[in-house]
């Protein structure tokens, strides 16, 4: 399995919605799903195949994205006015998962099916390997296995550990104003960054080009 090394730099990105981060201020943990009712078949049919393999009555993951914002991942993550990015600092998230034994985390590798029916792929990197069309993605992925009677996975996480929060940038302004307040006072903390994204109109892009 992937190591868990002891510091890690970076961040994740958790795209979402605002329902979700409202649970995760609220409540201070974060939330594994059930990856069988991926819409992305490809992707469920391997995570299926590596349980069947192992002998794992129960899996759960969460992905994060370790790049740029794209249209992609707002699109098909964090869709509509209820849309969402939470940036996490990696080292600090991951802190929350150390002292979990089930739990395992990893960069996605892409794969082209080609490349995928010449080698034998490790039974540890099943979870973690997707199909080349994915790779701007950029996903990093935590994974818990084991036995549980639990829908869910839930793990207690320290807010501190959040970088920032951008809204979508939908809101309109007034909403926007609302959510924020909300949120400042989920966080207690009126230093917390909380913006809407600017991937669909940024003033300094469009002012580059009026010179």
């Amino acid at each position: 399995m992937p190591m868990k090394t002891k510091q890690i730099s970076g961040k994740l990105n958790r795209y979402t919605t605002l329902p979700v981060l409202l649970d995760l201020l609220r409540r201070k943990k974060i939330v594994l799903l059930d990856p069988s009712t991926w819409e992305d078949r490809n992707d469920a049919e391997l995570i299926l195949e590596y349980k069947k393999r192992k002998k794992i009555p129960q899996l759960f993951a969460i992905c994060f994205g370790i790049g740029a914002e794209t249209i992609h991942h707002w699109k098909t993550y964090a869709n509509g006015i209820s849309g969402c990015c939470i940036e996490f600092d990696k080292n600090k998230l991951l802190k929350a998962f150390r002292n979990i034994k089930e739990a395992h985390w990893d960069n996605v590798v892409y794969m082209k099916i080609d490349e995928a029916e010449k080698i034998k792929i490790s039974r540890n990197r099943i979870p973690f390997t997707k199909r080349w069309p994915y790779r701007y993605e950029k996903e990093f992925r935590i994974i818990w296995e084991g036995k549980t009677s639990q829908k869910t996975i839930d793990v207690d996480i320290d807010l501190k550990a959040i970088n920032k929060i951008t809204l979508s940038q939908g809101l309109p302004a007034d909403v926007y104003k609302s959510i924020k307040e909300l949120l400042r006072n989920e966080f207690r903390d009126p230093a917390k960054k909380i913006n809407r994204s600017t991937l669909y109109e940024n003033k300094r892009w469009i002012k580059a080009f009026k010179k």
